[in-house]
């Protein structure tokens, strides 16, 4: 829902829609952001709690950094993703068990390709939006930062359904 209202707000600078519609469209944004955000890190919150019972190894940081990863300036460039791939590595049943270590496992990639797509729309999304001299290389950073914002939903909610459908059948 989040990525339809980035494209639509997008479609709305590039004169689609009138900026009485934009400035709504941009709102809604804001809060379906915030809302599918807390969504999200309460699902990586549980999930992690679950490979912690699956896989008895050692994450690479302590469960609050599954909230404060996304929010602590510099670390949340890179901890959501150690976060997001320790929990994906501990829940795949491809990995072997009682090593104590989270060895990478198949798949794990695109843990890295939801990363980059993310952060490749935050960065964008932020130059995009302080270049107000330039407003066609701002609509262009703002179409890539939307393209890159739908890559990223889908490849996370392929994340989550694998590593949901892992955790039941591990029960």
């Amino acid at each position: 829902m989040t990525t339809a209202v980035g494209v639509a707000d997008v479609a709305g600078e590039w004169g689609a829609f009138p900026i009485s519609v934009w400035l709504v469209v941009g709102w809604a944004s804001l809060g379906i952001q915030v809302v599918t955000g807390i969504v999200f890190v309460r699902w990586l919150w549980l999930a992690r709690a679950n490979a912690e019972v699956i896989e008895s190894a050692q994450h690479r940081h302590s469960p609050m950094w599954v909230v404060l990863g996304w929010i602590v300036p510099i670390v949340s460039f890179w901890f959501p993703q150690m976060v997001v791939r320790d929990v994906w590595n501990a829940s795949n049943p491809q990995r072997p068990r009682g090593t104590g270590r989270l060895y990478p496992t198949p798949g794990a990639e695109l843990v890295s390709w939801w990363w980059a797509a993310f952060l490749t729309n935050q960065v964008l999304s932020t130059i995009g939006g302080r270049l107000t001299e330039d407003a066609m290389t701002a609509r262009d950073l703002d179409t890539v930062a939307a393209v890159a914002q739908v890559a990223a939903a889908a490849l996370i909610i392929m994340i989550s359904a694998r590593v949901t459908a892992w955790q039941t059948n591990a029960r």
